[in-house]
């Protein structure tokens, strides 16, 4: 697969997804930025990716927050230093919470909204106004969810926030064209990573995204969602831009369970 840069940066890129997508960007030859909020944890990734990809390419870790912009130039910054100019973007960085709608506090929505449409908003603008001042391409791709689309108890401040991403994805495609920067999305489901386990692994929540998934299994890995990132990152989507892609077994096809019922049985 000939990707389009060899330097990317990936928010959130110390687990789960992030940390899949940064593995398969690295044994591609692409250096990866490693952008998250605990040190330890970049770190520690930046390592082991290291190890993992035996001199092919280098992963940098950088600690900030995506939702202040200082830290997100910095990171930028450092991509360039250290890397050369990041013309791949996955803005995959993002969080979750469950609660009713009429139980939510406000601080919770803002905090849901900063980080999963601030942030990638901040990273999209730097890395797009980095590309065109020097005129060249770009590839972004934002994890977004399949909650974008369907909407289950418990999870509708996500559904909004994620949503959002979608529509301010597809606008910065349509902004972002002229100057051969694409926009893509990637809307998984349940996926096997360290902050969605508590969901998913429960067996009522496991039974019931088994029973709504046509391909068979109740939730995806995450190194199966980073080869379609992957896929948005490289020449082979060279004519795709505004799209978003569901990797979720087909389960938007029945809809998502009830997560507030499947984690909160009556009594």
């Amino acid at each position: 697969m000939k990707l389009l840069s060899q330097c990317a940066i990936v928010t959130g890129g110390a687990q789960g997804i992030g940390l899949a997508v940064a593995s398969r960007l690295m044994r591609e030859g692409t250096h990866v930025l490693v952008f998250g909020r605990t040190e330890t944890k970049v770190v520690e990734a930046a390592e082991r990716l290291n190890r993992e990809a035996e001199g092919r390419a280098r992963a940098v870790p950088f600690a900030g927050d995506v939702c202040r912009v200082d830290d997100v130039e910095r990171a930028h910054e450092c991509a360039t230093r250290e890397l050369g100019l990041p013309g791949i973007l996955v803005n995959n960085a993002g969080t979750v919470s469950l609660s009713l709608l009429m139980d939510l506090p406000e601080d919770e929505l803002d905090r849901l909204f900063a980080v999963n449409l601030k942030g990638p908003f901040l990273c999209l603008k730097t890395f797009a106004r980095a590309l065109i001042a020097r005129n060249q391409p770009g590839a972004v791709v934002n994890v977004s969810s399949l909650c974008q689309t369907v909407v289950s108890e418990g999870l509708g401040h996500y559904s909004a926030s994620k949503a959002a991403l979608a529509q301010l994805s597809r606008a910065a495609a349509l902004e972002l064209g002229r100057h051969n920067i694409r926009v893509n999305v990637v809307a998984p489901g349940a996926t096997h990573t360290p902050q969605a386990a508590a969901f998913i692994e429960g067996p009522t929540m496991h039974r019931e995204l088994l029973a709504r998934t046509p391909l068979g299994r109740a939730h995806a890995l995450a190194d199966e969602v980073a080869r379609v990132v992957m896929f948005l990152c490289s020449e082979d989507s060279v004519w795709v831009t505004g799209e978003s892609l569901d990797v979720d077994g087909g389960n938007h096809l029945r809809g998502l369970p009830n997560y507030w019922e499947a984690l909160n049985p009556p009594r």
